[in-house]
């Protein structure tokens, strides 16, 4: 046979041959079957296996100091420590005794109940000893209107801020320092409005109480008189309930004065744990009764993945973006949603790390804000409150695993 009568077949032969490249889809034996299906499953924690931890933020490390009138049924107080004030100013390398001019005291509102009106703080007289071992009973009868040093108005359009006062003339008897103090102020704050309401006070540091003495110092040799100003900032700042919370080792609790936290253990369905994508994944929980707090101060509740489980101690991940954040307002009573996706997918193809995650309030918050939120725990005979995670995954198709 000829090449030219072999032509036509050797065509037909390799068109036969061709890969179909931009032809759509035609794999069968390639492509997995089906479409992709989202499933949903609700994991409990391992019965008993919550819990509370309190201790970790005491009330004089926290960043706010907490000051009511009644709020949640009890009354708690500010209490400030400044350092001693020296009764005497170095001018040309000698010391110089000064007089008094005028004080001004104040602190700073970092939130209180913005629809409250005719809001004031009373300051008093405390005895210069208070530091962190200080009780309510302890500072109670000093809180008397013989030590009453004088009070702040809070404008009703002050949200937040610095308030301050200033002292003259008879007033600086009030405030006056000697040997019998060793030159240090110690004030008490008590929240006085027309109905029940709380305030949050910055503690030490850039937001604390300033004791500021302005005064004059006589130079004999020179004739004239020189101006100075003593600015002095808290070195000491905490606050003092009237009643101590009591925790119900049954429930969860959050927050509070020391702040508490609540981890949870999980233990994951494999086919979960081993390979799946995770979709969605929301932490719920029930609180036992409204969660109480100042109005228009929301609580913010945030979540941790546990990097060791060591119980009150274990690690957590920190790490930008992998700490998820709810606003809580006060009188909430229903279900407290937390987005946990991003400690679920931590969970995944690990063996080392711990289905575990700590709950706890915002690190700005701990030991310095009014809300306490308690949660039904595992132990809860409704399984409708017990904590649940509720999480949404796609299993691999079967040409992704080996």
């Amino acid at each position: 046979m000829t090449f030219r009568q072999l032509a036509p077949w050797a065509f037909l032969l390799l068109v036969g041959c061709q890969e179909k490249l931009t032809a759509p889809a035609d794999c069968p034996a390639l492509c997995p079957g089906g479409i992709a299906e989202v499933f949903e499953e609700v994991v409990y924690p391992i019965s008993g296996s919550d819990s509370s931890f309190r201790g970790y933020v005491q009330p004089y490390n926290s960043a706010a100091l907490l000051a009511s009138n009644g709020l949640q049924g009890q009354e708690q107080r500010a209490i400030m420590r400044f350092p001693a004030l020296n009764d005497s100013v170095s001018v040309r390398d000698t010391l110089r005794s000064y007089v008094v001019d005028s004080v001004a005291l104040s602190v700073t509102v970092i939130a209180r109940d913005t629809n409250v009106t005719g809001l004031q703080l009373d300051l008093y007289r405390l005895p210069p000893t208070i530091d962190t071992a200080t009780t309510f009973a302890d500072v109670d009868p000093s809180f008397s209107p013989t030590n009453l040093v004088t009070q702040i108005p809070v404008a009703d359009s002050v949200n937040a801020g610095v308030v301050r006062v200033v002292l003259q003339g008879p007033d600086l008897a009030k405030v006056a320092l000697g040997p019998t103090d060793g030159g240090v102020l110690a004030l008490g704050v008590r929240v006085n409005a027309p109905v029940i309401t709380g305030v949050r006070l910055g503690a030490i540091g850039s937001l604390g109480g300033v004791f500021t003495t302005y005064a004059t110092a006589d130079i004999p040799d020179t004739g004239t008189a020189k101006l100075r100003t003593f600015a002095l900032p808290a070195a000491f700042g905490s606050y003092v309930p009237a009643i101590q919370q009591a925790a119900d080792p049954t429930m969860l609790s959050i927050g509070g004065e020391p702040s508490a936290r609540a981890i949870m253990r999980f233990e994951l369905p494999a086919r979960i744990k081993d390979s799946a994508n995770i979709v969605r994944a929301t932490l719920e929980l029930t609180p036992v009764t409204p969660i109480e707090g100042l109005p228009t101060d929301p609580l913010h509740l945030q979540g941790r993945a546990v990097l060791a489980d060591l119980g009150a101690k274990s690690p957590v991940n920190n790490a930008a973006g992998r700490v998820p954040e709810d606003t809580v307002e006060s009188g909430t009573s229903g279900t407290v949603s937390l987005e946990a996706v991003r400690l679920v997918e931590q969970w995944i193809g690990l063996v080392s790390q711990p289905a575990a995650l700590i709950v706890s309030v915002a690190p700005e918050q701990e030991a310095a804000t009014f809300s306490r939120p308690v949660f039904y725990s595992s132990l809860a005979a409704d399984s409708a409150v017990r904590p649940r995670l509720r999480i949404s995954y796609l299993l691999s198709f079967p040409f992704e695993n080996p």
